[in-house]
């Protein structure tokens, strides 16, 4: 029989290409996952690494057993949360997470009222990328966590196109839908366009990055039109893209939550048929949610209730939003 131990080794390998790199990731040596992954390669009968000078891959056997290995760790993981939720264990104990523009704007509020509201509760808050919280949440690190997908761009997807972990178990609740909007110098010849068309975009340099990217050029594609998609300055901050906009490097697209504190040098556009980022909340789909997730989630719902309003992309900025959409 596989054991699960082992499994979780091969997913580690798997993500990192290194037996070294595994057992740093998880505490052990690196001979001893090295023993443990030619067990497993023993009791499967089947070759699941290819061992090269640059590290390991996973052959096809390998691939195959961590698909399975992927779904056999999450159902675990998911027994033993609704088996704690049941026995009460971790009724009173909430993990939150979210990405940087929702925490700024709501997030963060709503971590400190759940904490007024329950004081007794264990809490912990922790901020990073919607995908990286959707691994944490199917790998039962987090509770309930603040995401957005896009249509073209799942939340469990990185930014470099790679699905880190399947989304089967987990339910995302509506809370919002957030619009990119359009970013220009406020000298620019679009500057009082409202709201500005795809079409007139065919001549301009657009700063693209992950994850808009893909709907808005299929949005293009859709009307014809071919601007010039700009993709050196991937992995730019929101504030770093607006600095390069206000120097000339090209126009681009923020969601609205990202434009909190505006430059007084730019103006925020909407532009018709924007990609719209759609901003959830993740739990796990089971039968018994921690009564912690569920008090949770109706705290924010009830903070972004304006916000599916005041996000519609029918009006400019010139000047910084309100501070409820800080980030």
């Amino acid at each position: 029989m596989l054991e699960v131990r082992r499994l979780e080794m091969l997913l580690e390998v798997g993500r990192t290409g290194s037996f070294a790199a595994a057992a740093d990731a998880l505490s052990f040596t690196p001979s001893a996952v090295s023993q443990q992954m030619c067990a497993l390669e023993r009791a499967t009968r089947v070759l699941l690494f290819d061992r090269n000078a640059r590290g390991v891959e996973l052959t096809d056997a390998g691939r195959a057993l961590r698909e399975h290995a992927e779904a056999v760790v999450a159902r675990l993981a998911e027994a033993e949360a609704e088996l704690h939720v049941i026995g009460g264990i971790n009724d009173s104990r909430l993990r939150f997470g979210s990405f940087s523009s929702a925490t700024g704007a709501f997030a963060a509020e709503a971590f400190k009222i759940f904490g007024e509201r329950y004081p007794d509760s264990e809490l912990s808050f922790s901020d990073g990328e919607p995908y990286e919280s959707i691994a944490a949440l199917s790998a039962n690190e987090l509770d309930l966590a603040v995401v957005f997908e896009l249509d073209e761009w799942p939340a469990g997807m990185d930014y470099r196109g790679a699905t880190v972990c399947r989304e089967l178990q987990l339910e995302c609740v509506p809370l919002f839908d957030d619009p990119l909007l359009l970013v220009v110098p406020a000298g620019h010849r679009l500057a009082d366009s409202r709201p500005v068309t795809i079409h007139q975009l065919a001549d301009q340099t657009v700063l693209a990055s992950p994850p808009w990217h893909r709907d808005f050029e299929k949005v293009c594609r859709g009307a014809g039109v071919q601007p010039h998609l700009d993709f050196s300055c991937r992995g730019t901050g929101f504030e770093a893209l607006q600095a390069l906009v206000a120097g000339g490097r090209g126009i681009t697209l923020m969601p609205r939550l990202a434009l909190g504190w505006l430059r007084e040098d730019l103006v925020v556009l909407p532009l018709e048929g924007a990609p719209i980022r759609h901003v959830k909340a993740a739990v796990f789909d089971r039968p018994c949610r921690s009564s912690a997730s569920q008090a949770m989630l109706e705290i924010l719902t009830g903070l972004t209730e304006r916000l599916g309003t005041a996000a519609e992309p029918s009006v400019a900025a010139e000047r910084p939003l309100d501070p409820v959409y800080a980030a």
